[in-house]
């Protein structure tokens, strides 16, 4: 019930009292229009609704998190008088990151009979992840805003918003990286592995690595895929479990893991680089290393939707993936540093002659406990010769990234210097 229309009853009951006592015909009559009121506006707000039909469609399924979705409105009176102006109400719904839904109210014009409309709206994604678009529907009313009657609500619409990466320099890319990987970027020599399928050629494949029959048929390039026994130039093993996430929603450790992993896999890709993406409850298919647009627009699509359910041990997940790098590859470990077990096992990585970096992620709301934990992960892996930062939030990770990139810079001039 809404103010309004509290006000007009309670005056209605008031004024129909004061006649009871006082005997007043003009207050039964105040009491009457009270009432008359109520019931012209229950009718006109029925008929505002009535007659119309409401069709939205959004423009891109996908966007970055931050950037307006564009979303298309076209509303038509098939009644035979006309309607007043009348609001598109919806609430957008995040179901990968736990936040509040967002209600968004488009105003739309009156429209005489016959009439229709179309205009443009938009929604704008704060964070990452799959997003509905939950019961859109016109909201009719009255000139006295007595009563909000909603109309039949459309099917959910859904879109997805991508992380917004932070940027990593060139330079800082490139120091991120182990001599041998950049030696393979020099090369540009990859070892075949299995024959899977073919996909769109993409600028910077190897012409060798075209299929010249099928793109003869079809007239265009494409390029064959391999699954496994091929080199990593690098590979990103994000830890998806989830009891070692530190603090809730879009501000935990998690979200901050995330925005880590696409920042490094867009640097990487923009190196034209073999990569592969690492996670329980990510696609496997991720973990075979490959190149390309197609292949970056999978990684970040995977890492918009990724949630932290993983009930493995990261340290489990470590000892499975160790198996798929060769010496010399570079691995960027991306975890929140709370699992012991972990720990131990990232500086095993290391003892392999696997080139590691570990970006350990943290949360502005972590408790004391937390922050302890994290700070004796940093200090065990620094003190194996692991290149580690810690990152406390996404604003600090420009800043961990360009240290971790001194760190490797530092290493390799010590190196040579010795």
């Amino acid at each position: 019930m809404t103010r309004n229309l509290r006000l007009f009853v309670v005056a209605a009951v008031l004024f129909l009292l004061a006649g009871m006592m006082n005997e007043r015909a003009a207050l039964y009559v105040m009491a009457g229009v009270c009432l008359a009121c109520v019931l012209g506006c229950y009718v006109i707000s029925r008929m505002a609704i009535a007659g119309l039909e409401l069709k939205i469609e959004l423009g891109s399924p996908i966007v970055r998190a931050g950037q307006e979705v564009a979303v298309q409105i076209r509303l038509s009176n098939i009644g035979i008088i006309s309607r007043p102006a009348v609001p598109v109400r919806t609430d957008v719904e995040n179901r990968t990151v736990p936040t509040p839904p967002m209600t968004y109210l488009f105003p739309l014009p009156s429209l005489t009979a016959g009439q229709s409309v179309s205009t443009s709206a938009a929604i704008v994604p704060m964070y990452r992840g799959e997003h509905v678009m939950v019961l859109p529907r016109l909201m009719g009313s009255d000139p006295l805003g007595m009563f909000n009657r909603p109309g039949t609500p459309l099917e959910q619409l859904g879109f997805v918003a991508l992380c917004r990466p932070v940027a990593i320099s060139r330079e800082d890319m490139m120091n991120l990286l182990s001599e041998r990987t950049r030696m393979q970027m020099a090369s540009n020599q990859r070892r075949r592995g299995e024959f899977i399928g073919i996909r769109p050629h993409e600028p910077g494949d190897d012409l060798r690595d075209v299929h010249w029959k099928i793109t003869a048929h079809v007239g265009e390039l494409v390029v064959k895929k391999y699954a496994g026994g091929r080199d990593y130039h690098a590979a990103v093993w994000l830890d998806t479990r989830a009891e070692n996430v530190i603090g809730p929603g879009p501000g935990s450790s998690f979200e901050t893991q995330v925005v880590a992993a696409a920042s490094l896999t867009e640097a990487m890709s923009e190196l034209n680089l073999d990569i592969g993406l690492l996670g329980d409850g990510l696609a496997k298919t991720l973990r075979a290393p490959d190149r390309g647009h197609s292949t970056q627009e999978r990684v970040q699509l995977a890492l918009a939707e990724v949630k932290a359910k993983g009930q493995r041990p990261f340290a489990a997940a470590i000892s499975e993936w160790i198996g798929r790098v060769r010496p010399g590859v570079t691995v960027f470990a991306v975890t929140s540093g709370t699992e012991a077990q972990a720990v131990d096992a990232l500086r095993g990585v290391a003892a392999r002659g696997i080139s590691l970096r570990v970006i350990l992620c943290g949360s502005e709301d972590a408790d004391s406990s937390s922050i302890r934990r994290q700070a004796s992960a940093l200090a065990a892996l620094r003190a194996a010769g692991v290149p580690s930062v810690m990152s406390a939030s996404e604003a600090e990770l420009v800043q961990a990234f360009s240290e971790l990139a001194r760190m490797r810079a530092t290493r390799a001039v010590g190196e040579v210097m010795s």
